[in-house]
């Protein structure tokens, strides 16, 4: 009897001012694209869940410039790290202008509007409203700590920005207790800490399919 697979579950924990995660998160729908177009692999659902790095931070924001010069020990090393970054950004696929960035946002309120729009949106619209929050802030310098450049950018994706505000006023978003993002999670078993290139990503994936067939396979023997 051919036993029908569950989809791959990968839960993704990250947070909006990591340019880490808008990579990983490329390199991951490179990988998803790949490993669904096979033929006999089962379907992966992907559930974003959100961490707060820098609770601390004002709401009004901070200037992003003088918190990663002050954070990273000088003008040099912010400049280094921020070329590793561009290049890493590069390789995946995408961009990333920290010359247009002016403000470090508190990520609390787009936290809270990603939950509000995974009970209003299917995931396949907010997994568009996640990529523009993400380019928004990387590639356009966005404030994502500002209600009403938030209200636009849902506006633009489905959601209505008086219901979004009143969600918000008697909603606290859930936010994970992670300490590093991107962290990929598979089938709540493996998981990988970082943004990995697309082969690493198709490992775990046929990782979890091996120990998903084995464990359907055990179920299947095991008499009733």
């Amino acid at each position: 009897m051919k036993t029908t697979l569950s989809p791959i579950e990968i839960d993704v924990y990250l947070d909006l001012i990591c340019p880490w995660c808008l990579i990983g998160k490329k390199y991951l729908e490179q990988a998803r694209a790949i490993f669904t177009s096979v033929p006999g692999h089962p379907p992966v659902q992907v559930h974003w869940r959100s961490v707060q790095l820098l609770p601390d931070v004002p709401p009004e924001g901070l200037d992003f410039e003088a918190f990663y010069r002050q954070r990273l020990g000088g003008v040099m090393r912010m400049h280094d790290r921020q070329a590793q970054v561009q290049a890493a950004a590069r390789q995946a696929g995408t961009e990333v202008h920290f010359d247009r960035i002016r403000r470090l946002p508190n990520t609390r309120l787009a936290h809270g509007m990603l939950a509000y729009a995974r009970k209003q949106l299917p995931p396949e619209r907010t997994d568009a409203l996640l990529d523009a929050l993400l380019t928004g802030y990387f590639q356009q310098g966005a404030d994502l700590g500002d209600e009403a450049t938030l209200s636009v950018i849902g506006h633009r994706h489905g959601l209505d920005p008086a219901a979004w505000k009143a969600w918000m006023a008697t909603h606290t978003p859930k936010l994970e207790p992670a300490t590093s993002v991107p962290l990929f999670v598979f089938n709540r078993e493996l998981s990988l800490s970082g943004a990995h290139r697309v082969d690493v990503m198709l490992e775990a994936m046929g990782q979890a399919l091996a120990a998903a067939r084995q464990q359907a396979a055990g179920l299947q023997d095991c008499p009733v």
